[in-house]
């Protein structure tokens, strides 16, 4: 089976409230769970340190496609994106989507 992982890297603005921030990436957690996806969080060490990986995991593109779909019909999700962005807490800094090879 080929396993999907969706990653968003985001980074917090100078002067954010991380406690904020991660009480708004934790609301954001529930909502995709709620529809399917695998959550983790991710705190970059090195490299580009101070980033952090929002990825969902899903088993295949199917269960990626149906959960994208609900969330973002989802109006909790919708309210969620709109006040994220107000908030100014973070910036984006890139998405990936990745499939699994066997080895």
């Amino acid at each position: 089976m080929s396993h999907v992982v969706s990653q968003v890297v985001f980074k917090p603005n100078p002067g954010a409230d991380l406690t904020q921030l991660m009480a708004f990436v934790a609301e954001s957690a529930a909502i995709w769970r709620r529809h399917g996806a695998e959550v983790s969080v991710w705190a970059v060490s090195t490299g580009e340190a101070g980033n952090f990986v929002f990825t969902t995991r899903y088993e295949n593109y199917a269960a990626y496609g149906k959960c994208v779909d609900a969330v973002y019909n989802d109006p909790e999700y919708q309210s969620w994106s709109q006040r994220g962005t107000a908030s100014g807490l973070s910036s984006w800094v890139r998405s990936n989507l990745a499939r699994q090879l066997p080895i």
